[in-house]
């Protein structure tokens, strides 16, 4: 009885690994990878592994903190919040997560996740006097900036050509700030349009935005709008669920239009994740209901693939017209730095001209 119990205790303990092995090799491998800086490789091998076995707090960690040296942070949360929801006692996976928020700059939830950790940790305790100390003061600030270029040629019209710059950035750890400026030409006429943004997280479970634009003398474009939403976390780890809300007020040449858009947000293990969105537009007093699904793929470690359809009210030069599109493209991080965009829309729209548009971006972070 006694060699039984021995047996059974073994092979429950050596039941993480065997899962982890689902996936031949890719644990072992990842580890290695991400030990000796190789970070594009541990991220593929680690998610394989990840993947294979979601309820592995290991697999989830190391998953975590090759994302995390991959400076993909909202990814590597969720890796690392996955551990801690299987295994809630896991020091390294809070110590990853202090370290998360230190490069966000937020050193009150550094400290925070630090919190139930035991001041026998050394790595702990390391961390804790850096965080104390009069470095972790001074917020890493973080930047982008967004070119974006789109050609749309038009059944029976002349063609589109839009151009968009966008900056935004850190102002304090949860707030971030952005301008944009849009130059569009469209039916031979040029508008163009600028537009400043706020966003601020709300703890670890929200995030809310503000922006306001407009267009001096304006053909197509608004004259003026004001706009916000917000994004709530309804479940945290690799499986999070997000609501999301967003409602404009808009005044064209023509008249007003309004817009408010619930959504959802589904992730899955991977970095994959689903939209789903209505849209609904008012105009003139008309109420029009529409929607939108989209799928976002990591197809590898710095490649996202992306595809949709939509079925729903669009403003064009302040006119409601009801249009169906079907929509996908790429985004591909050359290095951590530097990202590059193409995407193609193909709209089908009611008593107007349809529309094929192909547009490119470039993204730099600094």
């Amino acid at each position: 009885m006694t060699t039984f119990r021995l047996l059974a205790a073994l092979a429950a303990f050596a039941l993480p690994a065997a899962a982890v092995a689902e996936a031949p090799g890719a644990y072992d491998r990842g580890v290695e990878a991400r030990l000796a800086g190789r970070t594009a490789e541990a991220v593929d091998l680690l998610g394989q592994a990840a993947s294979a076995e979601p309820a592995n707090a290991d697999a989830q960690l190391q998953y975590g903190l090759a994302l995390l040296a991959a400076d993909r942070l909202d990814d590597a949360e969720r890796a690392l919040r996955a551990a801690l929801a299987i295994a809630p006692g896991y020091d390294d996976a809070r110590i990853a997560l202090a370290r998360l928020y230190d490069r966000r700059g937020d050193r009150t939830a550094a400290l925070a996740e630090l919190a139930p950790v035991g001041p026998s940790n050394s790595d702990a305790a390391a961390l804790r006097t850096h965080l104390s100390g009069e470095a972790a003061t001074v917020p890493a600030y973080r930047w982008q900036a967004d070119f974006d270029a789109s050609y749309s040629d038009l059944d029976g019209a002349s063609d589109w050509q839009d151009f968009a710059l966008r900056i935004a950035g850190w102002a304090s750890p949860a707030t971030r700030i952005g301008i944009g400026l849009e130059q569009s030409h469209r039916f031979g006429r040029d508008d163009t349009y600028g537009e400043v943004r706020v966003e601020q997280r709300v703890g670890d479970q929200a995030t809310l935005w503000l922006y306001a634009g407009g267009t001096p003398d304006a053909d197509f474009r608004p004259r003026w709008q004001v706009g916000g939403g917000g994004a709530f976390k309804l479940s945290q780890g690799p499986s999070a669920t997000v609501a999301t809300i967003e409602a404009r007020h808009s005044r064209y040449p023509t008249g007003n239009v309004d817009m408010i858009s619930p959504g959802l947000e589904q992730y899955l293990p991977g970095g994959h994740w689903l939209t789903a969105r209505m849209i609904n537009v008012v105009e003139g007093g008309q109420w029009r209901t529409g929607w939108l699904a989209r799928a976002d793929v990591m197809a590898a470690p710095r490649l996202r693939l992306f595809g949709g359809l939509s079925d729903a009210p669009d403003v064009t030069e302040g006119v409601v017209v009801d249009t169906f599109a079907v929509f996908g493209g790429a985004a591909f991080d050359v290095t951590d730095r530097v990202n590059l965009r193409l995407s193609v829309n193909r709209e089908d729209r009611q008593g107007s001209a349809d529309r094929l548009e192909v547009a490119t971006g470039l993204g730099l972070r600094f």
